[in-house]
């Protein structure tokens, strides 16, 4: 195969450098690109991040036969399009998902911490079984929390559910039986397993007073407007990092919310070098060239460690969690600028996402001193 020529947005994390050694990268942010430039540039490989919508408007008269993003999700891609059109498209599922299992986990023990919840006392409803919706599971299985799930195209396939969650087939049943639920389903408008506001009026008045939501999938997953009249009569926690509107935020929501932040659940460092890397593994095997894994494995390894902390001491994990990830600087952030004009709520998420600082994940590089009681240790 001749030279590929890519085009690449910059805030994606050592993918040019990456790239160089085996195509002609050109680095143009997402605010920035257009199928004029496209042409101009005569792109054959297209790599972006969500923020970034793909679709055969942009891509028509192009020599793009390649997309790639570094997203779990591709709901900012016209896949049916592209395919159409014989163009390639590649994304980077389970990236993140650790990423956004902590600010799961954050705000779970925010909530537990602040309304005096013993953690067995929690009953956690994870709406999805993915990769994310997997990772939720397992941490707080270990924090000794009741998990519940539901997931109804996973459980028509047969799959067989650890014997420590309890399945509920129903989303209204789930919700009059949890005190938190979290959401971890893709954004789809269509079939019988549609998610657009999937959690609706129905759903918020089956929730007791005081219980948590926590929306870290794609904005409209949850109907906004509905949790607004809901929060009128029922006192409700909320913890939001996506936005119907985005990138505009629900500033009602924004002031009322334990965490409110932009769309950042799943940049922690580690995260964005891993989806990076997944990335160009996804190009060269498309490209059929070789790449060398060296930049990430550096990035990767230059971590600083957190200190030990016991799974069974939520206070001082919260601690150390909110100090890695600083989440409730980045609530403050979105607060500040949730009261700007459209234009400059737009340009202040986009430039927030793409100038974010490096955020350490913790959970998985934590040697506890001891597994909770009645938990074997791992």
């Amino acid at each position: 195969m001749k030279q590929v020529i890519c085009c690449v947005d910059p805030t994606i994390p050592l993918l040019a450098e990456a790239l160089q050694p085996v195509a002609r990268v050109h680095c143009i942010p997402g605010a920035e690109l257009s199928s004029a430039v496209l042409k101009r540039l005569h792109c054959h490989a297209l790599l972006v991040r969500s923020s970034t919508r793909v679709n055969a408007e942009l891509l028509t008269g192009t020599s793009v036969r390649f997309v790639g993003s570094a997203s779990s999700g591709i709901d900012h891609i016209a896949i049916e399009e592209l395919q159409a059109m014989g163009i390639a498209v590649a994304h980077t599922p389970g990236c993140n998902a650790n990423a956004v299992a902590e600010y799961v986990i954050i705000a779970l023990l925010m909530w537990a911490l602040l309304w005096k919840h013993p953690l067995s006392s929690i009953r956690l409803g994870i709406v999805g079984f993915g990769h994310i919706g997997r990772r939720v599971a397992h941490y707080a299985h270990r924090l000794g929390v009741h998990v519940y799930v539901n997931d109804p195209p996973l459980a028509r396939q047969g799959f067989s559910f650890p014997e420590w969650v309890t399945y509920v087939p129903g989303l209204p049943e789930l919700c009059a039986i949890c005190s938190a639920l979290t959401l971890h389903v893709p954004l789809t408008h269509n079939g019988p397993d549609a998610t657009w506001h999937l959690v609706d009026t129905e759903e918020l008045n089956l929730l007791g007073p005081n219980s948590l939501i926590i929306q870290t999938s794609r904005g409209g997953v949850l109907n906004e407007s509905a949790l607004e009249r809901t929060l009128e009569y029922k006192p409700l926690s909320i913890a939001l990092d996506v936005w119907e509107q985005e990138p505009l935020v629900n500033r009602t929501l924004a002031l009322r919310a334990l965490l409110a932040t932009p769309h950042i659940a799943g940049h922690t460092w580690q995260a964005r070098v891993r989806c990076s890397q997944t990335l160009a593994h996804r190009f060269a095997e498309w490209a059929e060239v070789e790449l060398s894994d060296a930049p990430f494995i550096e990035a990767l390894a230059d971590i600083p460690p957190p200190p030990a902390v016991p799974w069974d001491d939520p206070e001082a994990l919260l601690h150390l969690l909110q100090q890695r990830r600083r989440l409730h600087e980045d609530s403050q952030a979105l607060r500040a600028w949730s009261s700007l004009p459209v234009a400059g709520q737009r340009q202040a998420f986009r430039s927030f996402r793409e100038s974010y600082p490096r955020r350490y994940e913790t959970l998985t590089l934590l040697e506890f001193s001891s597994p909770p009681r009645g938990q074997p240790g791992q």
